[in-house]
């Protein structure tokens, strides 16, 4: 069970329910008379035990919200995939389910009904769908607004680390924006939600630019196994910066690698190693972030492993120094 379902059951509190006594009721098997579905979003559970039956109501209603965030996660892989580029979709997906589990908080139990000749418990969940459109309408306007600063940020001010950190934000913002409008959309019997002024590919394209006019120097400090001054600068025009290299830089990527060999253990050789790079003002020094990787690795020969090692770092300074400096920008 996901996440978002699990929450919804743990969380939600009992409003109130009916039992019924009479004959079955329509919901069981088709739609219910009282609670129309152009009124109402509705879930059906049904289990041997009565708190069971709830849960499953509460939890199939839920689906409906759980759809949207899962095409949208969707969607962040499919963005990275096609820009070769890593964000912090991870964040932006915890936010997502919070804000998604505070939406539908006024889910209840309406009815409740057992089968006299199988003891099967049956529940029926509802929400208003007026009342989940005018949250959703809520969050909406919530990131709209957040994401005009945000860009009136990015396009303002002098420091090229924050006007990256506010057009990373502007797109996060509307990327979470999206989910909320698939479920309106859902919900809102016109299907037509509140489209966005804004559209994520030409804030990403934004980004991407505000990137490129970023000057940043690669100096390697100690590096035990050698190569990381080549990883770094190719790390560097991966992420979609402006690597500089004899000119007055913006900042100064700086690079350690700390390795130990642990020796042989079962007929392999294996290493260790401690990444790490800094972000600094070349004029004041001062540190805007630092981040650390620990690697492990092993071969048939130490020479393999050392190797393995240095491979692994590149990939890390290629897949994920990009979202790192923009991880110190947003911080």
């Amino acid at each position: 069970m996901s996440r978002l379902l699990t929450a919804v059951i743990g969380t939600i509190v009992l409003l109130g329910g009916c039992a019924s006594t009479g004959g079955k009721p329509d919901w069981v098997d088709g739609n219910s008379a009282r609670y129309s579905d152009s009124k109402y979003l509705m879930g059906r559970g049904q289990a041997g035990a009565q708190h069971e039956a709830k849960d499953r109501a509460r939890a199939d209603l839920a689906k409906i919200f759980q759809v949207a965030i899962d095409v949208e996660t969707a969607d962040t892989q499919t963005y990275q995939a096609a820009e070769g580029q890593s964000r912090n979709e991870a964040a932006v997906s915890r936010t997502i389910i919070t804000r998604t589990e505070q939406i539908i908080e006024g889910v209840k139990i309406a009815e409740i009904w057992q089968d006299p000749a199988t003891r099967t418990h049956h529940a029926l969940a509802v929400l208003p769908r007026m009342q989940a459109a005018n949250n959703l309408r809520q969050e909406i306007a919530r990131l709209d607004l957040a994401t005009g600063s945000y860009i009136r940020q990015a396009r303002g001010g002098a420091d090229p680390l924050l006007k990256i950190a506010a057009a990373s934000r502007a797109l996060d913002a509307q990327m979470e924006r999206q989910t909320y409008q698939r479920s309106l959309k859902i919900i809102d019997r016109t299907g037509l939600g509140v489209e966005s002024q804004w559209s994520t590919s030409k804030l990403a394209a934004d980004l991407d630019e505000l990137l490129k006019r970023v000057r940043i120097s690669p100096r390697a400090g100690n590096d035990t196994l050698g190569g990381l001054q080549t990883a770094l600068a190719g790390g560097l025009s991966a992420s979609g910066f402006l690597a500089t290299v004899g000119q007055t830089p913006d900042f100064t990527i700086g690079a350690t690698l700390e390795t130990d060999d642990l020796g042989k253990m079962d007929g392999w050789y294996w290493m260790k190693g401690t990444l790490e790079v800094q972000l600094i003002e070349p004029g004041t020094g001062r540190v805007r972030g630092t981040r650390r990787w620990e690697i492990k690795a092993s071969g048939r020969q130490r020479a393999l492993a050392e190797r393995r090692i240095k491979n692994k770092v590149d990939s890390i300074l290629k897949q994920e120094l990009r979202e790192t400096i923009i991880r110190f920008a947003t911080a």
